[in-house]
């Protein structure tokens, strides 16, 4: 069922509101280009028990307000695949996050191991044996009217399995006693700060050492932070203002001066008016002092061959135990908790399940001990066991 007018919007939504169903499935079409900064919202698809229905919110005139309201209803929770786009998507329109969140995507992930994070097809087709047509829509033009009966189709078939899908993996997180994980992970999802993307923030997207020469951090904040505030400002995208090979430049002719900064922008930049690329100035000058009252010295150096070996031994716990290691921790992330840098291992269901086994590692409470292995099936298996003084932890895992 389409809605495209405020009145059977509001009727459909009244509807659902008076049977206060416990859970709705929702997901979202949207357009992100390489010439804009902001997705465009194109629809909203929501399905509870037998009844399903796509909003069309590029409609002048219709009211999302109505939708507002439920996506805000605490007693209704709201099941997403991969919630992280379409939550963005919808705070872009109604400038609030959709709660309380359950995200299939990491729900799974904390049920079974996969190598990489589990797209939606092939959850449906695990979990409830239905393989679906994600071909004949996939690459569609969301933003062109009138839909097609094809895109109708592929965006009700989302949320109608997602909302089976639902319960299904709530069973499973229950079966695990991960329910209390996951709940957490959920909380970390609806923090608003994920979604306001200050422009402060932008140069933790740039990979770069800075030991050489820490003064380069100052040059790498004020370009990211202008060139993400002008992004945002006049909604294009960031390449557009100045594209990440001139930063990219910046770094590797270890560049520093702000006058030497601002000339390159000048001859990097087209279509910006003098006003924005002066504002860049002032953006340095702050950064500047920030720089100066701040220690860019790292926290503390480790030993390479300890991150083989926790990253070996994290596969492995991740594997024996039916979890996903990018659920748990990136390499970098690994990284930067056994430097010091991010206690993100370190707090919360992160720390029970392998945060605490590297504290007591680092601290030298305990040793690993790693073994590898072939079965008679000739399949190759690591065997790790955390060693401390009164116990054993052991574990096994397929490589």
């Amino acid at each position: 069922m389409l809605i495209s007018t405020t009145s059977d919007l509001g009727d459909i939504c009244e509807e659902l509101t008076a049977k206060k169903p416990k859970f709705i499935a929702v997901d979202t079409e949207f357009l992100r280009n390489n010439l804009t900064y902001y997705p465009k919202l194109s629809l909203i698809q929501i399905s509870y028990g037998s009844k399903s229905f796509v909003v069309d919110a590029l409609v002048p005139e219709i009211d999302l307000s109505l939708i507002k309201k439920i996506m805000l209803n605490r007693e209704i929770i709201k099941v997403f695949h991969s919630c992280r786009q379409d939550i963005e998507s919808l705070f872009i329109v109604f400038k609030c996050i959709p709660t309380p969140i359950f995200d299939t995507q990491v729900a799974a992930m904390f049920c079974h191991y996969y190598h990489d994070f589990i797209g939606y097809s092939k959850v449906v087709e695990q979990y409830q044996g239905v393989v679906l047509d994600k071909i004949k829509a996939k690459n569609s033009d969301w933003l062109k009217r009138p839909l097609s009966e094809d895109q109708l189709d592929y965006a009700i078939s989302d949320v109608v399995h997602l909302y089976d899908l639902h319960q299904i993996l709530h069973n499973k997180l229950e079966e695990k006693s991960r329910i209390g994980w996951f709940q957490e992970e959920m909380e970390a999802v609806v923090d608003i700060n994920k979604y306001l993307r200050s422009p402060k923030d932008a140069w933790r997207r740039i990979k770069f050492n800075y030991e050489a020469n820490p003064r380069l951090i100052l040059t790498v904040k004020a370009v990211s932070e202008w060139q993400e505030t002008l992004a945002q400002r006049y909604n294009v995208n960031r390449n557009k203002v100045i594209n990440n090979a001139v930063i990219a430049g910046f770094i590797e002719k270890n560049v520093e001066r702000v006058d030497e900064i601002l000339e390159d922008l000048r001859k990097n930049t087209k279509n910006i008016k003098e006003e924005d690329l002066l504002e860049f100035i002032d953006i340095f000058n702050e950064n500047e002092k920030d720089f100066m009252q701040q220690d860019y010295t790292p926290s503390s150096s480790y030993d390479r061959s300890v991150l083989d070996i926790l990253s070996i031994v994290l596969e492995s716990e991740c594997k024996e135990n039916g979890i996903s290691r990018k659920l748990v921790a990136s390499k970098d992330e690994l990284a930067g908790s056994i430097s010091g840098q991010t206690d993100k291992l370190f707090k919360g269901w992160r720390y029970d399940f392998f945060g605490r086994s590297i504290e007591s590692f680092l601290n030298a409470g305990s040793r690993f001990e790693i073994s590898v292995v072939k079965s008679t099936n000739n399949t190759t298996k690591i065997r790790s066991n955390l060693v401390r003084a009164n116990c054993k932890l052991k574990s096994t895992a397929e490589v």
